[in-house]
């Protein structure tokens, strides 16, 4: 008996069975069981992806919606210095929740120096928000320091201590109690579009839940001297980089200093309210009276 031949085996009854033998094999290689599985049972295979078609193209103005589009048509209408391609001010960036707040990033173009306070005026920015009936629309000057960009995005005075982690995109903005609780906006918008701005994942923590303000608060209680690194200067005095935040040295007691300049100071205050650091260079020679 050949086995590409149907087996006939003999029933109870006399008559021959001629159905196939289910461990024969067809003439293309396939078993009996594969080709007796119905069509509709067997899953179809998933398309592979193309990586032929072309990357969808961005927004214009590098709007993050289409509704951030129509704010960019807006300005570039009703501002002169946006109204040609080759006019003093660029759009970067747009971000929007429409009907509450706008934030528009500009910068100078590379051949041209103009300020933003020069290009753009408020009454440019009224006839705007008054065409998207009393929408806020916020400026924020396009910077290459990303700290410096994020916190003019939020809308902060000063840059904070910026923790970022470009691998995950991510920057973390440690701030006071009272801005942790203001900066982020009503439902989060203000820190959302500062986000979509950036293009960062912004997160608002509290700089006093740190372990560089517990290190600091520490060497405070000890009276022990620590070593900064000199930023520059703001209205209150120099400004130190100390474990990673930011402290104020107060004005008045000691000469002018240089950026990137180490000093040894003593940290005399810290507010966590506000999220600031006093130090002062005065350390004292003396030992400590001991307590009784």
């Amino acid at each position: 008996m050949s086995r590409l031949s149907s087996s006939v085996a003999s029933l109870s009854d006399g008559s021959e069975d001629t159905r196939p033998d289910c461990r024969s094999a067809t003439n293309d290689g396939r078993d009996w069981y594969a080709q007796g599985i119905p069509a509709v049972s067997q899953p179809e295979p998933l398309p592979l992806p193309r990586f032929d078609r072309p990357a969808a193209a961005r927004f214009p103005f590098g709007a993050r919606s289409e509704a951030a589009v129509y704010v960019g048509e807006l300005l570039r209408e009703s501002v002169p210095a946006l109204a040609s391609p080759d006019g003093p001010l660029e759009i970067v960036a747009i971000a929007r929740r429409p009907g509450v707040l706008s934030k528009v990033a500009l910068r100078p173009r590379q051949a041209v120096v103009t300020p933003l306070s020069v290009g753009i005026g408020a009454d440019h920015l009224r006839r705007v928000s008054e065409q998207l009936e009393g929408e806020r629309i916020q400026v924020v000057r396009w910077q290459r320091s990303a700290s410096a960009y994020i916190a003019d995005a939020l809308g902060l005075g000063e840059v904070p201590p910026v923790v970022l982690l470009p691998g995950l995109g991510q920057a973390r903005v440690l701030l006071g109690e009272i801005d942790l609780r203001g900066i982020a906006g009503w439902r989060g918008v203000n820190a959302i579009l500062a986000s979509a701005l950036t293009g960062w994942r912004i997160r608002l923590e509290a700089v006093a839940a740190t372990g560089a303000w517990a290190a600091l608060s520490a060497a405070m209680r000890a009276r022990r001297p620590v070593t900064g690194t000199v930023l520059g200067r703001t209205e209150r005095g120099p400004r130190l980089e100390v474990l990673g935040l930011y402290a104020v040295l107060s004005s008045g007691e000691s000469s002018e200093r240089m950026p990137a300049q180490a000093v040894e100071v003593r940290i005399t205050r810290m507010d966590p309210d506000e999220g600031r650091i006093f130090a002062s260079d005065r350390l004292s020679t003396r030992p400590q009276l001991p307590l009784l």
